[in-house]
């Protein structure tokens, strides 16, 4: 005799009793469980975290406090060129450094040291970032040269501040400017009429381009020298004043 088929199975012939209830977590089980895996490596990050920090600020503090004691110890020598030149080069390469090379490189040209000034000139130029104090560098580097006598070096000099893209538009255009001047001294009137171009091509409203107007305007019809007018000659140890500040 065949028994009988229950009828309070269920769909795959368990019993309701015996199924099993799936319960999902909760998001603070996960999360307990997250931090129980993970706990030492997030305090280690953190920890990592906090050292960056402090080491930034650490470093920060130093940085300025560093710079303090230079820019006092600049002010202390800042009345004598020769500790200025021991301060320049200790600290070479400092933009403070560029400050007093170029200091007492106007000391050395307004003692006529010319040579000497060209050398403290250019040492400036190798420590200046800001763009006016690099051109007034560079301009007196140049003029130290033809005052010393050497004008080839001295025109080389302006050729290459006049095409420098590191300086103002108005140092440039003076370079040029002086290039032309000597051009018009030395009776190249063409050679006058392209500097000039150049120059207002630089800085077209700017002094140097109305001076090159004037130049230009003085060139004789026949192409000898020019009368150079007094506001266009060349400011070789005229015009390149020495702050001595």
């Amino acid at each position: 005799m065949s028994q009988p088929i229950p009828t309070n199975l269920g769909p795959h012939g368990e019993k309701p009793a015996d199924a099993v209830v799936v319960v999902e977590p909760g998001f603070e089980v996960i999360a307990q469980e997250f931090w129980d895996r993970n706990r030492n490596f997030i305090f280690m990050v953190i920890a990592a975290a906090l050292l960056v920090i402090a080491g930034r600020e650490g470093w920060s503090y130093f940085a300025a406090s560093r710079e303090a004691d230079l820019q006092a110890d600049y002010a202390k020598v800042a009345d004598s060129p020769d500790r200025l030149a021991t301060f320049a080069d200790a600290h070479n390469g400092h933009a403070l450094a560029g400050v007093a090379y170029l200091r007492v490189a106007d000391s050395k040209f307004s003692a006529g040291e010319f040579k000497s000034a060209a050398t403290y000139y250019t040492k400036a130029a190798g420590s200046l970032q800001n763009e006016a104090l690099l051109g007034r560098a560079k301009l007196g580097a140049a003029f130290s040269q033809f005052s010393s006598g050497d004008q080839a070096g001295g025109e080389a000099a302006l050729k290459a501040l006049s095409a420098d893209p590191a300086v103002f538009k108005s140092t440039r255009a003076e370079a040029a400017y002086h290039l032309a001047s000597l051009a018009a001294a030395a009776g190249k009137a063409d050679e006058v009429r392209k500097l000039a171009e150049q120059v207002s091509l630089i800085e077209a409203n700017g002094p140097w381009a109305q001076r090159a107007t004037i130049l230009v305007a003085s060139l004789p019809a026949t192409g000898a020298p020019a009368t150079v007018p007094a506001t266009a000659k060349p400011s070789v140890g005229i015009s390149f004043k020495p702050t001595g500040k």
